[in-house]
């Protein structure tokens, strides 16, 4: 996988993911995203394949960001108890997620 892409991803969606996105068809707009984004590597010298290889199905991923953009804005203005803040922060993802990002690094490893 491609850690030049997947931080180039992470920080393009930083700087273009609104909330406001999801209003109306968020997939339309998770669509023009991802092209803006491929457009916008590219011009970095990062081609699509690149980025292909790092995230599956990037309009997928940018519906992803958009969702997530949209609750972090509705959750921004009130207080969460700690039973709801748990709720919306799952340990056992976060693990999963470093896990398989270990893996994905030992498979890397193993293609070398």
């Amino acid at each position: 996988m491609s850690e030049r892409a997947l931080a180039f991803v992470d920080e393009w969606i930083s700087g273009h993911i609104h909330a406001q996105d999801a209003d109306g068809d968020i997939e339309a707009r998770a669509k023009t995203l991802a092209s803006q984004c491929l457009a916008d590597a590219s011009k970095k010298g990062i081609p699509a394949s690149e980025i292909g290889e790092a995230i599956d199905d990037l309009p997928k991923f940018m519906t992803g960001a958009i969702e997530e953009a949209e609750e972090r804005e509705e959750h921004a203005d009130r207080w969460e108890t700690d039973k709801e803040a748990a709720e919306l922060v799952d340990p056992q993802a976060i693990e999963d997620a470093e896990e398989d990002a270990l893996d994905d690094e030992e498979d890397d490893e193993k293609k070398r």
